[in-house]
């Protein structure tokens, strides 16, 4: 079975539900009508947490999320067949890429709920996801760059070493906004929407090579959700 097409699929559910998630706030009027991308007025999660909406969010990332895991845990059994990274960084590997998507779940599932503990839960799950998720991109770029299939080339390595550089200077950025804007939110809600889009162009770059280079059953991460 070929599992190249388990990235793809995962971007593509969160980029549904995201869709849809932020038509159908609109068209309940949950949400103010903007242009996301231009004038920032919501973040993504915003727009999925209120009903009716909150249950596509919910029903549409969470499968990604669990797709993501999927895709983790291939990729470590990918690098052990290649030969690619020794015990340790497999078993980080392996840790990182369970824990990083049962943090988003955990964000998801609380998305909407009421209460100081739960909003504590979900800030904690989502400042501990984006950092598990950015090491585990860069332990498998750097493990691909030191050895990869010659069919492979070096073109997918560098686009997962970029979507890192992508998250990191993005959370860099939100310190930096929250430390030094009297209201972050609208600069915070820009690169939320933007970074989401440029890991989507990422993707897309990324699919032609995959369809070449199914990789006998082994998938390559080149997803990442980005939620508010």
């Amino acid at each position: 079975m070929k599992a190249w097409p388990l990235p793809l699929l995962a971007i593509g559910l969160g980029i549904a539900g995201v869709t849809i998630t932020l038509w159908l706030s609109r068209a309940y009027e949950l949400v103010p009508y903007c242009r996301v991308f231009i004038d920032g007025c919501i973040s993504i999660s915003a727009a999925g947490r209120r009903e009716p909406s909150v249950f596509i969010f919910r029903g549409t990332i969470i499968p990604m999320a669990t797709l993501l895991m999927l895709v983790w845990w291939l990729n470590g059994a990918w690098l052990k067949a290649l030969g690619a990274a020794g015990a340790g960084p497999r078993a980080v590997l392996h840790l990182l890429g369970t824990l990083s998507p049962v943090l988003l779940i955990v964000y998801i599932a609380l998305i909407g709920a009421a209460g100081e503990d739960v909003h504590a839960i979900r800030q904690i799950a989502i400042q501990t996801y984006f950092p598990a998720a950015l090491l585990a991109k860069i332990i498998l770029a750097g493990a691909l760059l030191r050895r990869s299939p010659p069919a492979l080339g070096r073109r997918l390595p560098w686009l997962m070493l970029i979507i890192a550089i992508v998250v990191l200077l993005v959370a860099i950025a939100s310190v930096v906004l929250a430390a030094t804007l009297v209201d972050p939110s609208k600069a915070h809600n820009l690169m939320q929407w933007h970074a989401t889009s440029a890991f989507r162009r990422l993707v897309s770059a990324a699919g032609p090579g995959l369809e070449a280079n199914p990789l006998r059953g082994r998938a390559a991460s080149l997803t990442d959700f980005q939620p508010g």
